[in-house]
């Protein structure tokens, strides 16, 4: 007999005491079957098996059936609290911690009102005394060489690169300084913006960076130019001192953000952006950042196109476009000769600066990058100097055609290439193209490429010479020259070149020793030039200073230890010294404010106390 309490139920025994609704199973009660209670899975559940276990209101724990009715309950609950809102009882009341990011107008009166930054700062290297103890008279083979600049990589946990530090949120409300911390700062930033990698023309810059328009405005640059503007201004000096690392943080994040803004110039100011991020970020010790700004500038010098301006070669379309008609994206045609004068200078001060971070952070065997992929052509003209621009500088009829591979191949007389900016970018060419030919080197090399390789070296050897004649002979430096920083770099550069050409032929070649021993005293022969008077200098600087003390570290050891078996060296030990005090003497001066030449000239000390 079937019940009809549930299809398949049978009925209970006859004489059975009634079960208590409460010992029933929840299946069965939600099906309202008549169950017997039999643990643990009741008569009906054993019978006819379902997707739901047989679960009991009085087990252990709570059963799933109850979690569920319980969490329906509260949602029902919670419903009912936000329809009736005037009625019940608030729960625990949030609020933002992140409030909307506004974009305040620039005041002229207000001050800045910046919190101590939370952030932990930067543990600087102490230098020692530049007047360095006499050696120790420890044998050369004791201490370990720079190898390979592996101390520049960038690693935070290792032990051979300076202390990273990380960044607080800043907390102020107020978008900009006043304008009278404006202008200080902008002051103080631009005496030193040609030697970071400033491209724009500065009068420009400055004039639009002073109007009275909200942050953002498209007649002013982006927000993220001006705050890592006034970043520099404030680090360069003492304006706004304890700010740092919030306008560092305000910087990075609208950088991080501009090109998404409808601002005209975004693709450009962004770019000047990022170049100048990466020279704060490699002064301050901070190599991983700086490597990362550099490989954004070079993507979006490539992405915009900059590499083919005034190009003479013929673009083939893309067989697979995603843009209309199949064309690649690139800025809009420039609207006068500034305009483009300052996107031809921003490709070139993009090179330089990849050229640098290059050989200084990456080992020999790895110098290169998207620059010098297979296939890659650059035809943009050389750069001119901007502080001397001239509506109509580059010629009209001009064109690029393989700028740099022309350069490579000895070709000098370029009349456009001889601006004081332009021989810059290729002596930096000249010592990245040095650095890569070292990288390449091994005692082990197959005689086919060795060949390769003494032919390369050759014509690199020649060009740098030829380049170091057409720049004359040296200057007597001037301190209150404004070029005397570009200048000195150039030279110093030229010279690490024959350096990085030479040094691993030193020990074998007595010419190639006496080379280096050349270019290392001319990089570190200053002549009467106050180092208070010139500024910063560009953070490379601690590198070629570096290469040039460790020459003569080197040199000192080797008369020293092993006076019968090289030849006499054309210095004497006295002579010597002292062109090692002098390189010295001026990383030291240069180290105060640069946390990477402490860190360098920790490891030049280091170098000398071993020998």
């Amino acid at each position: 007999m079937i019940s009809d309490t549930g299809k398949g139920s049978k009925a209970a025994p006859k004489g059975a005491k009634p079960l208590k609704r409460g010992k029933a199973c929840m299946s069965c009660r939600f099906l309202k079957i008549r169950c017997d209670g039999e643990k643990p899975i009741c008569g009906p559940c054993r019978t006819h098996p379902r997707d739901d276990e047989c679960e009991y209101a009085d087990g252990p724990g709570r059963s799933r059936t109850k979690v569920l009715e319980d969490t329906v309950s509260r949602l029902e609950a919670r419903l009912l609290e936000l329809e009736n809102p005037e009625s019940s009882t608030p729960s625990i009341m949030l609020h933002d911690p992140y409030p909307p990011y506004q974009i305040q107008p620039l005041s002229k009166t207000p001050p800045l009102h910046i919190p101590e930054p939370s952030a932990l700062k930067l543990s600087p290297f102490s230098p020692t005394s530049t007047a360095s103890s006499l050696p120790s008279g420890r044998h050369w083979a004791n201490f370990s060489t720079l190898e390979a600049n592996t101390e520049f990589t960038g690693s935070s946990g290792s032990s051979k690169s300076p202390i990273r530090y990380s960044i607080a949120m800043p907390l102020t409300a107020t978008e900009e300084p006043t304008i009278g911390h404006l202008q200080v700062s902008l002051d103080k930033f631009l005496f030193h913006a040609r030697h970071f990698g400033f491209f724009l023309h500065i009068p420009s810059f400055r004039h639009s960076a002073l109007l009275a328009f909200s942050l953002g405005h498209p007649n002013r640059p982006t927000p993220g130019l001006l705050y890592v503007a006034y970043l520099l201004g404030v680090h360069f000096s003492d304006v706004l001192p304890g700010q740092e690392s919030s306008l560092l943080t305000r910087a990075v994040q609208h950088v991080s953000t501009d090109l998404m803004s409808s601002h005209p110039n975004k693709i450009i100011h962004t770019l000047q952006a990022e170049i100048l991020l990466c020279y704060y970020f490699l002064r301050t010790g901070a190599l991983l950042e700086a490597k990362c700004r550099a490989g954004a500038a070079v993507a979006l010098a490539l992405g915009a196109g900059l590499h083919r301006i005034r190009s003479s070669n013929f673009l083939v379309p893309s067989t697979i476009g995603i843009g209309a008609h199949d064309h690649a994206y690139s800025l809009s045609p420039p609207t006068d000769g500034l305009q483009e004068a300052e996107r031809v200078n921003g490709f070139w001060a993009v090179l330089t600066l990849h050229k640098f971070i290059s050989v200084a952070l990456e080992v020999p065997a790895h110098v290169c990058g998207a620059l010098e992929a297979p296939g890659m052509q650059i035809d943009t003209p050389w750069p001119i100097d901007m502080d001397h621009y001239e509506e109509g500088v580059i010629p009209r009829d001009l064109q690029g055609n393989s700028t740099i591979k022309a350069f490579l191949n000895g070709y000098l007389s370029d009349a456009h290439g001889d601006s004081s900016t332009a021989f810059l970018v290729k002596a930096a060419i000249l010592f990245h193209r040095a650095a890569h030919l070292t990288g390449q080197w091994s005692p082990n090399m197959h005689p086919r490429d060795k060949m390769t390789y003494d032919a390369a070296a050759k014509s690199v050897n020649t060009l740098i010479e030829s380049f170091r004649a057409a720049m004359g002979p040296p200057p007597q430096y001037d301190s209150r020259d404004p070029s005397v920083r570009t200048v000195l770099l150039t030279r110093a550069l030229v010279d690490a070149a024959s350096i990085k050409l030479h040094w691993i032929f030193a020990y074998a070649y007595p010419e190639s020793k006496q080379i280096c021993l050349s270019a290392a005293r001319s990089m570190v022969s200053f002549g009467d030039l106050n180092f208070h008077d010139i500024g910063s200098v560009n953070p490379i600087m601690g590198n070629l200073w570096m290469t040039a003390c460790l020459i003569f570290v080197d040199e000192i050891s080797r008369t020293r230890h092993n006076k019968s078996t090289w030849p006499e060296s054309q210095l004497s030990e006295d002579e010597l010294l002292e062109c090692y005090r002098r390189g010295l003497t001026a990383m030291s001066f240069f180290s105060q404010e640069s946390t990477l030449m402490r860190y360098q000239l920790t490891k030049v000390q280091e170098a000398f106390e071993a020998i």
